[in-house]
């Protein structure tokens, strides 16, 4: 080992000690050598020494040379001000030589902070600054053979580089280097596919540690498809069509005990196995969203595998990615000229019973987010973050499905939600989870379409919204203990926050009594979504004036300022932002009126908030009426 590399390595190695000081004087050596000619090569050449120096080390070095390239390859203008220096364009020669072959002889963690540096370099030199990047790949996977770790870091090394094709406008100098770049890469990806998909069955039955490497290889090789086909199919892509969804079949459909076993050891965790068919689930999707014609002969046959997986996925948080993509497919079919392959009542029955009823239900995991992280679940429940759970999924999929089918949809899903409020009338304090998932259910079959201003503007007139609150939502917002069913609370307010417009002012004047009571709560979710609902009834406007009047707000002003400030004195919801809007946006609708309970905001306020100067009530600027 070269002696500078042998001394760098030594400082690597005192920044994962657990001497804080001595962590703080290497990482000071460190950065006061950082800007040296020479050194991101000097941190390659310690993460190339091998397991002599330990993992942890190299780890560290790996960390180091990733924020490097981050500020380094191509610093800001604010960075070059500050003194920072980009790093000298033979020594950035130096590491795209080195740092390819690294990367397909690194350790897994290693190797994800190298691909994240790559990543940075590729954003800003490939293709034009970094030509042999790619045939240098293709070499490798070539030679290759059976070694599936090198094969391993090719699809790694490629999977970084193409993310860049996502999500990106089609133009032609885009057109142009997508082309070049699928001659050059994509007949050796779809090559070294059909051979592992060739492999499974024998390793099937043998070595699992191998068999999930197989796997693994697949998924990057899918996700390395869905980059470059994200734009569109070129011609090359449309060739290899029948190539490659003979692949994603086979792939789809694939099964191992032995592996299945092994996931369900450990529920919170992803499987490979389900990793690899949520990307192939993704592929399909993509390409039935932007070629669905040229996808057309492969749209029944994929539909009857998505459907078969989703029958095979359990509720554990470990298959949510591939329930929601499988999910997310099934839509995109019902969406489009396809639909009619869920035309048959039969089917649409077991995709009702098979696939939506078990995704809506909320999950002993859902109650654990509810609890200990509620700003998550606020995030996902009504900021629209829910994007990324089972329960978007299935209702994007019960509104696909009562687009095209609305009279026998909503009919059959009347007929479930009364199954599930009939569950919890029998047990209240057990079935509390069936009245939850019946009103979830209400609301994805109603609303046809809303907005952030109005709530639900378009509703499936075959339902009758005011009945089911009378019913159903008005009780749990009038019980008079605020701490009980919080979940079925939060659900009643979500519920009165959406359909705002469609409800009567009287309705809506009356609501706020009930709203004001649950600022009470303890849990943060639902005194959260009290301020939300409060907030939202006092901007809603009707022919450009508010539906509310300032004479219905103006007898309960004192309590719900009271229960607004009180609410902030609970632990975590001390800078509460849905309270503070609910707090400015009852000041800018009572304007002048404001006045009489002024000195309650200023006394409640700097209980709250203690400000070292005198607060002058003259001075206090009350907000116009927006």
């Amino acid at each position: 080992m070269d002696e500078g590399v042998r001394q760098l390595a030594e400082v690597f190695s005192r920044t994962v000690q657990p001497d804080r000081e001595l962590i703080k004087a290497a990482e000071e050596h460190l950065k006061s050598i950082s800007q040296q000619p020479g050194y991101g090569i000097a941190v390659l050449e310690v993460i190339a020494v091998g397991d002599a120096l330990g993992s942890d080390v190299r780890l560290a070095a790996a960390v180091n040379f990733k924020n490097l390239v981050k500020y380094r390859w191509v610093p800001t203008e604010i960075a070059q001000e500050s003194g920072t220096q980009p790093i000298p364009d033979d020594e950035k020669a130096r590491i795209k030589q080195l740092l390819t072959g690294l990367m397909l002889s690194t350790p897994s963690l290693i190797r994800a902070q190298l691909s994240e540096a790559l990543t940075i370099i590729s954003n800003h030199d490939f293709p034009q600054a970094w030509p042999q990047l790619l045939p240098e790949l293709v070499e490798r996977l070539n030679a290759a053979g059976d070694d599936l770790n090198v094969i391993t870091g090719v699809c790694h090394t490629a999977n970084s580089i193409f993310k860049r094709y996502r999500d990106q406008w089609r133009n032609d100098a885009m057109v142009a280097e997508l082309a070049q770049v699928q001659e050059t890469f994509v007949p050796n990806a779809l090559k070294t596919t059909k051979a592992l998909v060739a492999m499974l069955p024998a390793a099937a039955t043998g070595d699992q540690e191998r068999l999930k490497q197989l796997l693994g290889i697949a998924r990057l090789l899918c996700r390395i498809y869905f980059s470059l086909a994200s734009p569109g199919l070129t011609p090359l892509l449309a060739d290899q069509l029948d190539d490659w969804m003979d692949a994603f079949h086979t792939l789809l459909s694939f099964n191992h005990a032995g592996i299945a076993a092994i996931d369900a050891a450990e529920p919170d965790r992803e499987g490979v196995l389900d990793a690899l068919k949520t990307a192939v689930c993704a592929n399909i999707n993509l390409l039935l969203e932007v070629e669905d014609e040229d996808f057309e002969k492969y749209v029944q046959t994929f539909t009857q595998d998505v459907w078969h997986t989703l029958m095979q996925v359990t509720s554990r948080q470990g298959q949510d990615h591939l329930a929601m993509a499988a999910m997310r497919f099934l839509t995109t079919v019902a969406r489009s000229v396809y639909h009619k392959l869920f035309a048959d009542p039969a089917v649409l029955k077991q995709i009702c019973e098979g696939i939506i009823l078990p995704n809506l239900r909320v999950r002993d995991e859902d109650e654990e987010v509810f609890e200990m992280n509620p700003i998550e679940y606020i995030r996902r429940d009504i900021e629209g973050g829910d994007s990324d759970t089972r329960r978007r999924s299935a209702a994007d999929l019960v509104k696909a499905l009562t687009e095209v089918y609305e009279a026998q949809v909503t009919a059959m899903f009347t007929g479930y939600v009364a199954a599930l409020l009939a569950e919890h009338a029998a047990d209240p304090v057990k079935g509390w989870r069936a009245k939850d998932c019946a009103v979830y259910l209400v609301m994805a079959v109603t609303v046809k379409g809303k907005t952030g201003e109005k709530g639900a503007t378009t509703t499936n007139r075959l339902v009758n919204i005011n009945d089911f609150f009378t019913q159903q939502v008005l009780p749990e917002l009038q019980d008079p203990n605020v701490n009980e069913r919080p979940i079925l609370k939060a659900d009643a307010l979500k519920f009165v926050t959406t359909f705002r417009s469609q409800l009567p002012t009287a309705t809506l004047v009356a609501l706020l009594p009930p709203c004001i009571a649950l600022l009470g709560s303890e849990h943060v979710v639902v005194h959260s979504y009290a301020a939300t609902a409060i907030e939202r009834f006092l901007a809603l406007r009707e022919g450009g004036k508010f539906r509310l009047a300032k004479s219905d707000v103006l007898p309960v002003a004192q309590p719900l300022l009271n229960g607004l400030f009180s609410a902030f004195k609970h632990p975590d919801s001390a800078e509460n932002e849905y309270l503070m809007r609910a707090v400015m946006r009852l000041i800018s609708f009572l304007g002048s009126e404001m006045l009489p309970v002024a000195p309650l905001c200023l006394q409640v306020g700097c209980c709250q908030y203690p400000c070292t100067e005198p607060v002058s009530l003259h001075r206090a600027s009350i907000p116009a009426q927006s």
